[in-house]
């Protein structure tokens, strides 16, 4: 196998991989190809060699790019001579992960704690008139849905004070989650250098 074909595999395993990454997340596997293609390009790509290489139609791959952009995991950039919209990937990881657990996790937490709590404000309603034989059956479900409520608000609190502490602790690992121009080696020391500062 030759330099450029095992280029070309090492690019479709990543690709792969990315897709099945996206898909365990909760997006679409397209969406994750297409995020690993651009990712993997060191060029901006026009929609049409997207679909083309990734063998989707041009409403999926119009789709997919417009929720990526939403998500800021693509952005839509000028090339210069060309009059199709062309497209690279974000490079900033934590960026990437940061905006998805503010926008999507925070948000289903947030709708969980509201509809829980109207839950259990309908459950204590439904305690404080009941009588009877059904009085059991009301502290019960109060007791359960103030337990599911409690879950819901740690939980949110757990996520606010995840990414307040990984906000803080982020630089002790900015380098592995964005991607940067790799410095050069450092120049080696002449020999004869080396050896006259040992005398001293």
């Amino acid at each position: 196998m030759s330099a450029a074909d095992e280029l070309d595999e090492a690019r479709a395993l990543a690709t792969d991989a990315c897709g099945r990454i996206a898909e365990f997340w909760g997006f679409t596997r397209t969406m994750g190809r297409a995020f690993g293609l651009l990712y993997l390009s060191r060029e901006p790509l026009p929609q049409a060699e997207i679909q083309s290489r990734l063998g989707i139609s041009a409403g999926s791959a119009s789709m997919t790019l417009a929720a990526l952009g939403r998500w800021g995991v693509v952005h839509k950039v000028w090339v210069r001579g060309q009059r199709r919209e062309h497209y690279q990937a974000e490079t900033d990881f934590w960026k990437m992960i940061s905006g998805v657990l503010n926008e999507r996790e925070r948000r289903e937490i947030s709708a969980a704690v509201d509809v829980v709590s109207r839950a259990e404000a309908s459950a204590r309603a439904a305690q404080a008139a009941v009588r009877g034989a059904g009085r059991a059956d009301a502290d019960f479900v109060v007791e359960r849905v103030s337990r599911l409520g409690e879950i819901c608000r740690n939980g949110e609190t757990m996520l606010d004070m995840l990414l307040g502490q990984l906000t803080l602790d982020v630089a002790r690992f900015r380098d592995v989650l964005k991607v940067t121009p790799r410095a050069a080696p450092p120049i080696p020391e002449p020999a004869p250098a080396r050896a006259q500062r040992r005398r001293r």
